[in-house]
């Protein structure tokens, strides 16, 4: 293995070196995961009215979650068995086949199949930059590499309903899919010319994709969309308890196949930094779901303000992240403890806090509230990342790298569906009225207090000295 490219610790040293062009196609990859999703918000309405099918939209965005999840999953093994650009050039042409099924489709049914390709690609795409961050770059520079990534999914927020709003508001809704289409086959003739062989710095193997853990973990997804989709107050929480014990059987298993861990070996090992890690990040992004799910409804409903005005608001919060990211990325690393420690503290105040802002009827204090999310995260993210990747265990750098991600990835569909049964619970079932808006409004932020203050706990234990 060789070592990463020595690069300056500053923004100077990453534009001026040779590696920069290959860094702006890693946050390409993730714009193309990142923006896909606002965009299918947008369009899907208008698929909708033309295709029919008002039923499946919901599922729409479901397999585009299953098939990210599996293929971030799946993203440390494949490393073994293709070099990088075969991995990116790969995933970016599947992203372009989804792409293009759904632009071209006739029924809902058909847009579903596209969007499980997309899935399937974008969230390849998506776990091998994180590969690529850890193979190619020095350690030093993991909080500017991360700030910078964060730019770029803050920017999708703003610019992934922009497009698809634009194309839907002209009745051209399928010209947003052939357009980030056409978008992945630019990604792919970038990525033949820009990674190069010495890009590989790992051997490959010849590691199998494992078809049994991969069909146990989407029945665990499976049984999250399944929660959420249809809230019922009995029904959705056995299912996400079935999840649960799915997840964990998948855990138990992958550990013991030393040979082919999809994630790493130490996962359920909370008390190493790796798996405490990933823990801490796992609750951290559950407990920020409520805000992104419910948010935008309970606005509408208790402030008055627009679909459009809404959003924006629940962006602001990707906006916060990646501010944050910008600002700290220059912290030594002496203060390196201390912003993960603040950072999950203001997350999860956050958090709780916006279970008192959002009934209070003071929007200012909502957004201040959904921004602390934001920056929370900002502050810490690219350390944590840091951190997890040093620690890994011999030989699984590739999968800790990969299952950073994949564990946000479950942790949102997870959280989701939590939010989904609590609101439910609040009065939601029963319709989205003021008065049910306003008590779900305080459950369905104070129902992960517990969630938040685990996460706070689990990065006190991962900044702790090393014995």
């Amino acid at each position: 293995m060789t070592e990463p490219v020595a690069i300056e610790d500053s923004w100077a040293g990453l534009l001026g070196s040779r590696l920069f062009p290959r860094f702006l196609l890693l946050c390409f990859a993730v714009w193309l995961h990142a923006a896909n999703s606002m965009l299918a918000a947008t369009t899907l309405p208008s698929a909708v009215s033309e295709l029919g099918g008002a039923h499946l939209i919901s599922w729409a965005f479901t397999l585009y979650l299953l098939g990210s999840i599996l293929a971030g999953a799946s993203a440390g093994l494949v490393s073994q068995r293709l070099s990088l650009r075969q991995g990116f050039v790969g995933s970016a042409s599947l992203y372009c086949l989804g792409s293009g099924v759904c632009a071209l489709a006739w029924n809902m049914e058909i847009v579903l199949a596209g969007r499980l390709l997309q899935g399937l690609g974008g969230g390849s795409l998506l776990a091998l930059a994180y590969i690529a961050l850890a193979r190619i770059f020095p350690a030093e520079l993991m909080p500017r590499l991360m700030a910078a990534i964060s730019v770029v999914w803050s920017t999708s927020a703003f610019c992934g309903p922009l497009i698809g709003g634009s194309f839907s508001t002209l009745g051209l809704w399928r010209f947003g899919y052939w357009a980030f289409g056409a978008q992945a086959l630019v990604f792919v003739i970038l990525a033949l010319f820009l990674l190069a062989k010495d890009t590989d710095t790992m051997p490959r193997g010849a590691a199998r994709i494992p078809a049994l853990r991969l069909c146990v973990l989407s029945a665990a997804i499976l049984c999250v969309a399944l929660a959420g989709a249809v809230v019922d107050p009995f029904r959705s929480p056995i299912l996400c308890l079935i999840s649960l014990a799915l997840l964990a059987m998948f855990l138990r298993v992958d550990r013991a196949r030393t040979e082919s861990h999809m994630f790493p070996s130490v996962t359920t090992d909370l008390g190493s930094k790796t798996g405490g890690g990933l823990f801490m990040i796992f609750c951290a992004a559950s407990a920020t779901m409520s805000f992104l799910v419910f948010g935008p409804i309970l606005l509408e409903t208790l402030y008055g303000i627009t679909p459009l005005q809404a959003g924006y608001v629940v962006a602001l919060e990707a906006v916060a992240w990646g501010a944050a990211a910008l600002i700290f990325s220059n912290a030594p690393p002496r203060a390196e403890p201390t912003l993960i420690r603040a950072g999950t503290v203001c997350v999860a105040l956050s958090s709780v806090c916006l279970a008192f802002a959002m009934p209070s009827g003071h929007l200012w204090l909502v957004v201040l509230c959904g921004a602390g999310q934001g920056a929370g995260f900002g502050m810490m993210h690219g350390f944590v990342v840091r951190r997890l990747v040093a620690a890994a265990p011999e030989g699984e750098k590739d999968v800790t790298a990969s299952s950073i991600p994949t564990t946000q990835q479950i942790s949102f569909a997870l959280g989701a569906a939590a939010a989904g049964i609590v609101a439910n619970a609040a009065g939601f079932a029963d319709g989205a009225s003021e008065a049910a808006a306003k008590n779900a409004a305080f459950w369905v932020f104070i129902a992960f207090a517990p969630v938040s203050l685990a996460s706070v706990i689990a990065a006190w234990r991962l900044t702790r000295p090393d014995p």
